[in-house]
């Protein structure tokens, strides 16, 4: 029993010596770019050596991909947790759409999209990281439920992942450019609330069986 006890504490441990590199990683990412980021820099600023943290992550390429990989999945828990959302399909778009919004503008990860869209042209896999982690995980789901609408009669049939693409981006129309440009401000209740109504009826109105 000790020893079970003892292995599950040393995994413990590396999982949190694991997330300690993560923060750290994205800290570095954000701070200074991918390019300029190195291993060495990273275990620098850890108190650990190169190959400690080699032991985790085999490259910078692997190290980012992680990264990227906890922050989505971060964000999707919170974007699909619908146990306090009801079962019909407005009150449920109505909740994808508003934390659409309310994610994609918080800060972190409206950086690491500047930091992906700034490096992806001299480090493709950033965008592939980035997409495969985030983007392509997200509009799957969403057009997984979607097709089940389709299949109900709720929505008229249609490619459920273009559907799903064209729901987001009517969530985040006229407001996620101009705040990643620093046009406007943070949005306020209220003007999220009409975003978010319009967003779906829009939707709605679109997708009429």
């Amino acid at each position: 029993m000790s020893v079970g006890v003892g292995l599950s504490r040393r995994e413990e441990k590396r999982d949190e010596r694991r997330d300690a590199i993560l923060d750290v990683a994205r800290q570095c990412f954000l701070a200074e770019g991918y390019a300029t980021t190195s291993m060495s820099a990273i275990a620098a600023r850890l108190g650990g050596s190169k190959g400690t943290l080699y032991n985790y992550f085999r490259s910078k390429d692997e190290l980012f991909a992680a990264m990227m990989e906890r922050q989505c999945g971060e964000l999707s828990e919170v974007l699909f947790d619908v146990s306090s959302v009801g079962d019909q399909p407005h009150q449920r778009l109505t909740h994808y759409a508003r934390n659409f919004l309310e994610l994609l503008l918080s800060p972190m990860p409206m950086a690491i999209h500047r930091l992906v869209v700034a490096e992806s042209e001299r480090f493709p896999e950033l965008g592939r990281a980035f997409y495969e982690s985030g983007p392509r995980l997200v509009m799957g789901r969403i057009g997984a439920y979607l097709a089940e609408l389709m299949d109900q009669g709720a929505l008229r049939r249609a490619d459920p992942i273009v559907a799903a693409q064209q729901f987001k981006d009517l969530a985040i129309s006229g407001v996620y450019q101009p705040r990643l440009w620093g046009v406007i401000g943070d949005l306020t209740p209220e003007e999220m609330d009409v975003q978010v109504d319009r967003a779906v009826d829009t939707f709605m109105r679109a997708y009429a069986p």
